[in-house]
């Protein structure tokens, strides 16, 4: 029997040119997850989501509650679009139908958050925010134990 060690999500290899952000009041960011992030259209950065249209960058970040003011916390925000980055990949067999595999290596799909984890939905498409480079598969529809690589669409990030 083996024992799966626990990854690592976030900045793997490529380019890190970033910026400092401050950070919209009381957002939620965890380790265990991807951290993206968007323009609040006050210059601070939210957690992105499904509907999201564009990408201010990636924060650097453990487990952590940003401060009920608007502003207040200041994370270091990765935007180099040469940047990989290994976030968790949302795959349940129902909503989330497509689990990763080399055919989907070089297409672009969206993210979605389910209880304050940022995940790769690889089954959407509709934004095209990351591009997706590699992987691991899940090992099953309940495991949550698969990856994705991935990279910001240069068409997608937009700091303002």
């Amino acid at each position: 029997m083996s024992i799966r060690k626990p990854l690592e999500f976030g900045w793997v290899r490529g380019g890190k040119s970033s910026f400092p952000v401050h950070m919209g009041a009381s957002e939620v960011l965890k380790a265990a997850s991807g951290r993206f992030i968007v323009n609040d259209a006050s210059g601070r950065g939210e957690v992105a989501g499904d509907g999201s249209a564009s990408l201010m960058g990636f924060v650097e970040s453990g487990d952590l509650t940003c401060s009920t003011t608007e502003g207040r916390t200041e994370l270091n925000c990765i935007d180099d679009v040469t940047a990989v980055f290994r976030i968790p990949l949302r795959y349940d067999g129902s909503t989330y139908t497509v689990n990763y595999s080399t055919a989907i290596d070089g297409t672009m799909h969206d993210l979605v958050v389910v209880s304050s984890i940022q995940y790769a939905n690889i089954t959407d498409a509709d934004e095209d925010l990351i591009i997706i480079i590699g992987g691991q598969a899940a090992t099953s529809t309940t495991a949550n134990d698969g990856f994705v690589y991935c990279r910001m669409n240069p068409d997608k990030v937009n700091r303002s």
